[in-house]
């Protein structure tokens, strides 16, 4: 798992690996568009390389400038980009088990087959338990020139969701979204609407043209009202310094905040997210709930909860539970991309239920001493 949830702390007696070293392109493969990487390759030297050759790998988290491909893989995770995740770039893994035999896993150069289940993904997102990723083969993408960014504005959230979801079912999921519920777009830019921020990304004008004009018209329909271009250039240089500063600022006034990354169907996302922001409400010692949509499917949404709080340990242990029993009331998962690790270990049973009592069985008999990162994601 990632950092904010225990995954970088360690546990006694443990032996940590460095792979910093294990850092270069292996080889390169532009007519087929993959790269194969050693794992420990830092995931924005990776990009460097590829957009130099005027290609991407398309995968900005966060942690962009830290994290490698192997860590990124291990615990599963996702760009900040609304179309971003490890596990859809993934075409194959060089992986050593606990025992010291090293295993490929994935579809390789044939990309798809149907020759029994696709092992590979056992790996992705297993956090260590299963063994250590040592190569991966990954899909990159030509780089694209033509962009537009888009801002509109809507009276209640629940207009903006039904934005995101016309959008991504009848054009496809965008290249960036970022749909702000009416505290977070009042908190971030000062404007008292539930602010979608689109970002068009082709690689031809007209199609960004084409793109331009249905998605006005799907924001229209929802009484969407235009905004400023500019806007979104703003929202990037607000979330890239000022929003950190006022997130830093409250610590110094006796608050924390802790950032929930949830996601849900379409149809339980009005209902979660309503009853979500009042149960977190009503807790003595929260100050604000900030809520906005990052990541859109054709199914469903990530929903990404930033919870302005008192500096109370209790506290914060209150809001994850109100928060596991809100979300997986609903159906939905109380870990979108941040990984396990520590923090969200005690509710992996009821999210999962029989998976994980199969993934057991699989990590009893590839770890049978119990020794590959030990306390995280399970017991």
């Amino acid at each position: 798992g990632s950092s904010v949830v225990g995954g970088a702390y360690h546990n006694k007696d443990c032996v940590v690996l460095d792979l910093s070293d294990l850092n270069k392109v292996i080889e390169f493969n532009e007519e087929d568009l993959t790269v194969t990487v050693e794992a420990g390759i830092k995931i924005k030297d990776l990009e460097s390389w590829l957009n130099n050759k005027g290609y991407t790998l398309d995968y900005h988290p966060q942690s962009f400038y830290l994290a490698t491909i192997g860590g990124a893989i291990a615990h599963k995770g996702s760009g900040s980009h609304s179309s971003s995740n490890i596990e859809e770039l993934v075409l194959w893994l060089e992986v050593i088990l606990p025992n010291g035999e090293k295993i490929e896993v994935g579809p390789n150069k044939s990309i798809r087959n149907s020759m029994g289940p696709e092992l590979m993904h056992l790996f992705i997102g297993s956090e260590g338990r299963l063994g250590i990723i040592t190569k991966a083969k990954l899909r990159v993408k030509p780089l694209a020139n033509y962009y537009k960014d888009l801002a509109f504005y809507f009276d209640t959230f629940e207009d903006a969701i039904r934005f995101a979801r016309e959008y991504t079912i009848h054009v496809h999921p965008p290249y960036r979204a970022v749909i702000h519920d009416n505290e977070s777009g009042s908190y971030m830019l000062g404007l008292p609407y539930s602010i979608s921020l689109i970002r068009l990304r082709e690689y031809d004008q007209e199609l960004v043209n084409a793109e331009e004009s249905i998605v006005k018209k799907i924001a229209r329909s929802y009484n969407g009202k235009e905004g400023e271009p500019e806007l979104v250039k703003k929202w990037r240089e607000v979330f890239a310094k000022k929003y950190e500063e006022q997130l830093l600022y409250l610590v110094t006034q006796g608050y924390w905040n802790d950032t929930l990354d949830l996601a849900i169907s379409w149809s339980e996302l009005p209902k979660m997210y309503r009853e979500l922001r009042k149960s977190i409400m009503s807790l003595s010692g929260v100050y604000n709930v900030l809520s906005r949509l990052s990541h859109l499917y054709m199914n469903g949404s990530s929903l990404y909860v930033v919870v302005i709080f008192k500096q109370d340990p209790e506290l914060l242990e209150k809001i994850w539970e109100t928060t596991a029993k809100v979300v997986l009331k609903y159906g939905g998962t109380i870990s979108h991309h941040h990984g396990v690790g520590f923090l969200k270990k005690k509710w992996i049973g009821e999210e999962k239920k029989d998976e994980i009592r199969l993934f057991n069985i699989i990590r009893n008999y590839l770890d049978e001493n119990g020794v590959m990162n030990k306390g995280k994601l399970i017991d």
